[in-house]
């Protein structure tokens, strides 16, 4: 069994519905969840931390923690928007856990995970007057002084200044390292989960869709729905390819050619340029296959013309 493992997990909220939720964190892992505003990353992020009645299983270190209580379940949770108390300074804050858990070593604890935040010097401030990033660093703090087995940050860079999310990327990527830390972490920025991740899981509408390495999950999305969130531009009929597996097949532009003579190629379909836009690094190319199908590709170079015919290819492996 893996170090946390949900199995066929459901729950409601309101008219919204988690369905069938089985996933597996191995122990030190930084698993990232993906998806838009209002699929639910919140949501199970909650249930794993026991905040809503679940059916199904929740098992974190081979103990069946579905029916514990929040506070008993060694979770740390960090929310994008702090939760902190406005009417305690940042060292009260980052101290509340200690009122409900009697933990030994609490005062070398404190003192490490203040000397790594490097927040000594706002210690005896009023949160209220803290930057974004500052707030972040003190919810955090208080999550780590509960000794979490497992860390759950949702959104946690949604409100850090930009000029400072860099560093803050890097912050969380050496608290994963130093603490070996499992963490799950909820974000709708597809490079953010690249960033911390080699594995990431797409929910959409309550359901995970897909659950995989990076560089798969990113050229092979499994179905339309993660191909639309992932802004495949190319998502098209699989009568194309003469496929029946499946309604329709996804190509990335950067893994279709566009040449004047027949490419040696798995597929291989006529085209009519109808656009050719220059951006920083290629030239973006707009094809179309009939009056109804419109195909992108991304071109080195500008030889192309508008109306030019051409021969658009692509292998068998590109395809998703």
């Amino acid at each position: 069994m893996s170090f946390l493992t949900i199995k066929n997990l459901s729950a409601e909220a309101g008219n919204f519905e988690l369905k069938n939720i089985n996933l597996r964190v191995e122990k030190g892992e930084f698993l990232s969840i993906i998806g838009r505003s209002g699929s639910g990353k919140t949501f199970l992020l909650e249930t794993i931390a026991g905040l809503h009645k679940i059916n199904g299983e929740v098992w974190l270190d081979n103990v069946n923690i579905t029916n514990i209580a929040p506070q008993k379940r060694r979770i740390g949770m960090v929310y994008q928007d702090y939760m902190l108390f406005p009417n305690m300074n940042v060292k009260k804050n980052i101290l509340y856990p200690y009122l409900f858990h009697k933990m030994e070593n609490t005062k070398k604890l404190y003192d490490e995970i203040v000397d790594f935040l490097n927040i000594e010097s706002i210690l005896s401030r009023d949160v209220r007057n803290l930057s974004g990033g500052e707030k972040q660093k003190v919810a955090i703090a208080r999550a780590l002084l509960s000794s979490p087995k497992l860390l759950l940050l949702d959104e946690p860079l949604n409100a850090v200044d930009f000029t400072f999310k860099a560093s803050f990327m890097e912050f969380l990527s050496r608290l994963h390292k130093i603490y070996n830390m499992t963490i799950i972490y909820v974000t709708h920025n597809f490079k953010e989960a690249e960033f911390f991740s080699k594995r990431i899981v797409v929910l959409l509408d309550g359901i995970i869709h897909q659950d995989d390495k990076v560089d798969i999950l990113f050229k092979y999305p499994k179905n339309r729905a993660v191909a639309e969130f992932l802004c495949f531009k190319n998502i098209l009929p699989a009568s194309l390819v003469n496929s029946e597996e499946s309604e329709f097949f996804s190509v990335s532009p950067d893994s279709i050619s566009v040449v004047y003579d027949k490419p040696q190629k798995d597929f291989v379909l006529r085209a009519e340029i109808c656009e050719v836009r220059k951006t920083r690094y290629f030239y973006q190319l707009r094809l179309l296959l009939d009056k109804d199908t419109v195909v992108f590709a991304n071109a080195k170079d500008s030889r192309f013309n508008i109306k030019d015919k051409v021969y658009i290819g692509f292998n068998k492996n590109d395809m998703g």
